[in-house]
């Protein structure tokens, strides 16, 4: 009879309370040790970075913000390029400025996301040969990485007027696209 009792007991009343209840309660205590698991890692690779960042020189820091401002600098980069083109004998004629892929950084997930951003820089000018390659080796030298995305060259062919000397046909147009980059704002 007593055994009868435990059996019944057991079936209709602890394994029910088992597998509904207490399972349930079982897996999400394992899922939340997994959740545990993972941010002690993180904190601990958190950690160990913090210690790296604060072990580099301030004039290795200095360095690497110049080399990406955490800010467009825009205004100032141009200034630069102006001052690089007249100092190479280039003429620039026009510029054209396109952020790039900022706007949509919210919806990408984070672990896609690039440590950096960049903006498109489009430059027209016209010069010699050399000036040209003067600029671009200037450019090269920057503090600022950019990449050259796109060039195009035109011979500048102008037919003199009646009776005046042949002009430098060695003029040409240039057309340059130019990626810059940037460290991301704290926002």
């Amino acid at each position: 009879m007593e055994l009868l009792v435990a059996f019944g007991l057991y079936f209709w009343y602890i394994q029910p309370t088992y597998t509904g209840n207490i399972q349930a309660l079982h897996t999400k205590i394992t899922s939340e040790h997994g959740v545990a698991k993972t941010m002690k890692k993180y904190s601990q690779k958190e950690t160990r970075l913090e210690e790296k960042k604060n072990n580099i020189s301030p004039a290795d820091i200095a360095r690497l913000s110049e080399m990406l401002p955490p800010t467009n600098g825009t205004a100032h980069f141009l200034l630069n390029i102006n001052a690089l083109a007249l100092r190479s004998g280039f003429t620039l004629s026009k510029f054209n400025i396109k952020d790039q892929g900022n706007s949509s950084r919210q919806n990408v997930p984070a672990e896609k996301r690039k440590p950096y951003k960049t903006f498109i820089l489009g430059i027209s000018g016209k010069g010699t040969y050399g000036s040209f390659r003067q600029f671009l080796d200037g450019l090269e030298r920057s503090l600022r990485l950019v990449d050259v995305t796109s060039l195009s060259i035109k011979a500048n062919i102008s037919q003199p007027a009646p009776g005046a000397k042949k002009q430098n046909t060695n003029l040409y147009d240039y057309s340059l696209m130019l990626q810059i980059y940037r460290l991301p704002s704290a926002s």
